[in-house]
């Protein structure tokens, strides 16, 4: 798919639609995002995955919308020389060892962070032990770890896709269980894995967490390419939660699905006065690529007259 630079909602024309969409789905500043929009009444459940990440794209805000969390700062400890121990630990077994401990006990933040990009890019076994290591914890919050090291690797990695799966399977901390969701990046597979990979999304966008859904209807919506999951995203537009729908919408906007169920769903959305004023902006612009009828057209610009555009 293309990068494109982010829209904002003012600019309602086709073209701004298309570059919007365009960034949110490739622009990786590591995880999914802030999706903090939508519900600024209320504290994310689980901030290191996000808030809903999309409502920036479509409200005029600046900061992309993305997959992952912002931007790393520069350490305010000891300046890492990334490349330098990096190169270090590929070939030295002591230095990566010592790479792994200090990571393991680091308290500043940022240097963490850094340390965890650089482990996460070594793809060698003891490395990859450490790993699983923390993806096996009692501590949710270690597993946690784990994915968020996961999501750093290489996707096309069987030794991290099934990890992942595995969690997917197994994990029961709603937290972690959405950061490997969202770890578990699309790449090209064999069919049956892909289609078990699929099977395994298809069932968490019913978790009882709505992070853990949000974060399953992005997935599933990257991962499908044939469509044939159109329903379940459409169902996703009556989710209870705000995030989920939002969510839905942007990934309806990214499938291929132009289903009339799609549109009716997205019609309504934009057309409830109960709705918020984001999701409604957001569900106006994707019904841009639908094909409306008189019907549909009228109610459409009324929401559009009445939203200000």
């Amino acid at each position: 798919m293309k990068s494109f630079s982010l829209p904002v909602l003012a600019a309602c024309s086709g073209a701004s639609f298309v570059i919007g969409f365009g960034i949110a789905w490739f622009v990786q500043t590591p995880d999914p995002a802030t999706l903090a929009a939508i519900a600024p009444q209320s504290s994310p459940a689980h901030p290191s995955v996000g808030q809903n990440q999309y409502a920036n794209v479509w409200n005029g805000n600046q900061a992309a919308a993305t997959n992952k969390q912002p931007e790393t700062p520069a350490p305010t400890g000891l300046l890492l020389d990334d490349q330098k121990l990096r190169e270090q630990a590929m070939h030295d077994p002591a230095a990566l060892r010592n790479l792994i401990q200090r990571y393991d006990t680091e308290r500043d933040q940022n240097t963490k962070d850094t340390l965890k990009a650089i482990i996460a890019t070594i793809p060698l076994p003891e490395a990859r032990a450490f790993v699983a290591k923390l993806a096996s914890s009692t501590d949710a919050s270690q597993r946690r770890e784990a994915y968020e090291l996961l999501k750093q690797s290489s996707p096309n990695s069987p030794e991290v896709r099934n990890m992942l799966k595995q969690a997917l399977a197994t994990e029961q901390s709603p937290a972690a269980l959405a950061q490997a969701v969202a770890a578990l990046r699309p790449v090209v597979v064999d069919p049956t894995e892909s289609a078990a990979i699929i099977g395994q999304l298809r069932g968490l966008t019913q978790n009882a967490d709505p992070q853990v859904r949000s974060q399953s209807v992005l997935q599933l919506a990257q991962w499908d390419k044939t469509g044939a999951n159109q329903d379940t995203l459409t169902a996703a537009l009556n989710d209870a939660s705000p995030e989920v729908r939002q969510t839905a919408i942007f990934a309806i906007g990214q499938s291929a699905t132009r289903s009339d169920s799609a549109k009716t769903a997205l019609l309504a959305i934009a057309t409830n006065p109960s709705e918020s004023k984001e999701i409604k902006g957001s569900a106006l612009q994707v019904l841009e690529r639908f094909s409306l009828s008189k019907d549909e057209y009228a109610a459409y610009t009324k929401a559009r007259s009445q939203f200000g555009f």
